[in-house]
C-alpha cells in the first residue's frame, strides 16, 4: 500500500471515530484523553495482514482505540498524583465518558461477535493495572522489571490486540517500546513546562540509575535513550508500512544518543 493509501485509511479510521455524536459532545465539554494517533497506527500496522475487510478492520480498530480511552478516562477519577481538585460535575462526566468508551468498544466487536478478541483485549486491560498499580506501589525487583512494568502500563492493550492478529515478537516489542517512547517524549515535554513528573518517584528510588550523579532530567533522558536502543534492537527486518516507518524515524530523531 502507498503512503497516500495509508494516510486515507487511517483518517477512515478517525473519521468512525468522531463522528460519534456523543464524541463530539465529549469533545466540547470533557477534557480528557484524546485518540492517540500512534497507537492507531500501529493497530493499523498489526491488523493489515489479516483477512478482514477493509471496512471491518477499520471498525474493530476503532473498537479497540475505544478501550484504550475508556481504560485512561477512568483512569482519571483515581489518579493518585492528581494535583486538580475535580468538581463533582466533572467527575459525573469523566465516568459517563469512560462507560461510553466501554460501550462502543463492547457492541462493536459483539457485533463481530469477536468475543476472542474482545476477552483479549480485556486481558491487556487487566495487566496495564496490574502494571500501574506496581509501578505506583514501587512493587519491582530492578531495571529490567521497571522498564516491562513501563511498557504494559503504556501498551498491554496493544500487545494483547497484535498478537491476537498473528504479530510476530520482534514486531510487538518494537511497536510497544515505540508506544512508550512516545508517551516519554511527551513527559519529557511536560516536565521542560512545568517542572512536575510521574516518574520523579521512581528516579528518588533509584530505579534505571544509570548514572548516579544524574539529576532528573539527565536520569529522564537516559530512560528515553534506554527505550530508543530497545526499539533499535529490533529493527532488523522489521517490515513496516512507508507510513509507519516515517513515523518511527522522526520519534527516534527526538532522541540525542550519548
Amino acid at each position: 500500500m502507498s503512503y497516500q493509501g495509508g494516510v486515507a485509511q487511517l483518517k477512515q479510521v478517525e473519521a468512525l471515530i468522531l463522528d460519534r455524536t456523543a464524541y463530539r459532545f465529549l469533545g466540547d465539554n470533557f477534557d480528557g484523553p484524546k485518540v492517540d494517533r500512534d497507537q492507531m497506527l500501529w493497530l493499523h500496522e498489526a491488523i493489515k495482514g489479516s483477512d478482514l475487510e477493509d471496512e471491518v478492520a477499520h471498525q474493530v480498530i476503532s473498537a479497540t482505540l475505544y478501550v484504550i480511552l475508556a481504560h485512561d478516562t477512568h483512569d482519571l477519577i483515581d489518579e493518585p498524583k492528581d494535583h486538580l481538585q475535580k468538581t463533582s460535575q466533572e467527575r459525573q462526566l469523566t465516568v459517563l465518558a469512560g462507560d461510553f468508551y466501554s460501550s462502543l468498544y463492547y457492541r462493536t466487536l459483539s457485533e463481530f461477535e469477536m468475543i476472542d478478541l474482545l476477552a483479549a483485549l480485556q486481558r491487556g486491560v487487566q495487566e496495564t493495572n496490574e502494571a500501574k498499580v506496581n509501578l505506583y506501589q514501587l512493587h519491582i525487583t530492578g531495571d529490567e522489571d521497571y522498564l516491562a512494568h513501563l511498557v504494559m502500563s503504556k501498551a498491554a492493550i496493544f500487545a494483547k490486540f497484535a498478537t491476537y492478529f498473528g504479530c510476530d515478537e520482534a514486531f510487538v516489542h518494537a511497536a510497544t517500546h515505540t508506544i512508550l517512547l512516545t508517551y516519554l517524549l511527551r513527559e519529557r515535554g511536560n516536565f521542560q513546562v512545568s517542572g512536575e513528573s510521574l516518574f520523579k518517584t521512581a528516579y528518588e528510588h533509584g530505579y534505571m540509575a544509570l548514572n548516579a550523579q544524574a539529576d532528573f532530567k539527565a536520569w529522564l533522558e537516559d530512560l528515553i535513550v534506554t527505550v530508543k536502543g530497545e526499539i533499535k534492537a529490533n529493527m532488523v527486518g522489521l517490515v513496516i508500512s512507508e507510513m509507519a516507518e516515517k513515523r518511527l524515524h522522526e520519534l527516534l530523531g527526538q532522541v540525542e544518543e550519548k
